[in-house]
């Protein structure tokens, strides 16, 4: 973050602040039954709650074919960076490499 340009608002004009986006989940964990235990033993435990924070990132082919045995297409990740105005709160998304 913090390049030496500062950007303005494409809406009103006003200095934009530079910052991430970043995706926040609740994931439940169920206590899982084994093939050989029974119904019962589980019914005590209560659903754990794990909390997954992720950042979206921008993917592309690049036209090249990767891996020894089985070949897939390589993939270009590129982290995404926003920039929000500090005054009408207008959102830009950006590619940063």
């Amino acid at each position: 973050m913090g390049e030496a340009q500062h950007k303005t608002c494409l809406k009103c004009g006003e200095y934009m602040v530079e910052g991430k986006v970043s995706i926040t989940l609740d994931k439940m964990n169920v206590p899982t039954m084994g093939p050989m235990s029974t119904g019962f033993m589980n019914q005590g435990l209560p659903p754990g709650i794990e909390t997954i924070t992720t950042s979206p990132t921008w993917e592309e082919k690049t036209g090249k074919r990767t891996g020894f045995i089985f070949k897939s297409d390589e993939v270009k990740r590129i982290k995404v960076i926003g920039y929000r105005c500090s005054l009408c709160n207008f959102i830009e998304l950006y590619a940063k490499l």
